[in-house]
């Protein structure tokens, strides 16, 4: 009987190890929605956007999901590599592959459809598809119904500088955000757009919307609303200027709805 029980068991630890993943994870994107599938004990190192959630920020790290080095994912002896669009130069994701690792590919989602889609997608390649039906189907009761347009105009501000800045135009989880809660985005084209000084005062936003890492790195708020390249814009110098964190406003997460309440309670409580 004990043999028996010990057999049981040798078979069912070597079964568990030969299918656990080590995982690489190159996209806050992807960090947070294999974490929100319950795969965050598979995953072994991650790339510097992958913020979110807390356990991830303490991995090891590849550098920045746009500039990847190969050397620096086959040293975490990963067994599986998701990258998320964007990631990384051509010939090193082929050089990985040439490695013979297996790495997954994921399109940058920016509607809710397509990030509903992501997370099937992922839950089916890690095996956690009734972890993905759950999330989904949470994240469809969570979501609220788009609010009627209101008089409110923004603009989301990526990045400033004496050029002029970097605006979220249509096709931007910033412009979903904003329909979402009702404001117009004034930037129209698509993408992330430039605009130089004469477009920016021309739209002139009853408030604008940066991201964290952005305020953060110019020394906050005021020092952010004082840039020259701000100056004359009256959203600035009254320094009507909401901070969101950068992977939530600029990327779609499983903290959707999350980023929609901070919209519509920053308009709700400070406009």
């Amino acid at each position: 009987m004990k043999l028996k029980l010990y057999l049981f068991l040798t078979l069912f630890i070597h079964s568990f190890s030969a299918h656990a993943e080590r995982l690489v994870i190159a996209g806050g994107t992807l960090t947070d929605i294999v974490f929100a599938l319950g795969a965050g004990n598979q995953v072994v190192a991650v790339d510097t956007s992958s913020t979110w959630p807390e356990q991830a920020t303490a991995l090891p790290k590849i550098g920045y999901y746009r500039d990847l080095a190969a050397e620096g994912i086959l040293a975490q002896s990963p067994t599986l590599v998701l990258t998320l669009e964007g990631s990384g130069r051509p010939e090193v994701l082929t050089q990985l592959r040439d490695t013979g690792i297996r790495l997954n590919h994921y399109k940058k989602p920016t509607q809710v459809n397509e990030l509903f889609a992501l997370i099937k997608t992922i839950g089916d390649d890690l095996n956690k598809q009734h972890n993905a039906t759950a999330l989904i189907k949470k994240l469809t009761q969570q979501l609220p119904k788009p609010t009627k347009t209101t008089n409110l105009t923004a603009l989301y501000i990526f990045s400033s500088g004496d050029r002029g800045v970097l605006v979220a135009g249509k096709e931007t989880v910033p412009d979903v955000l904003l329909r979402y809660t009702g404001i117009k985005n004034l930037a129209t084209g698509s993408g992330f757009k430039p605009y130089n000084l004469e477009a920016l005062l021309a739209s002139n936003p009853d408030f604008i919307i940066a991201p964290s890492h952005n305020v953060q790195s110019l020394g906050g708020k005021e020092a952010f609303c004082k840039q020259p390249s701000l100056a004359l814009l009256p959203a600035a110098q009254k320094c009507k200027l909401l901070v969101m964190d950068t992977l939530i406003s600029v990327a779609m997460t499983s903290r959707l709805p999350e980023a929609i309440a901070i919209l519509a309670n920053y308009t709700r409580n400070t406009l």
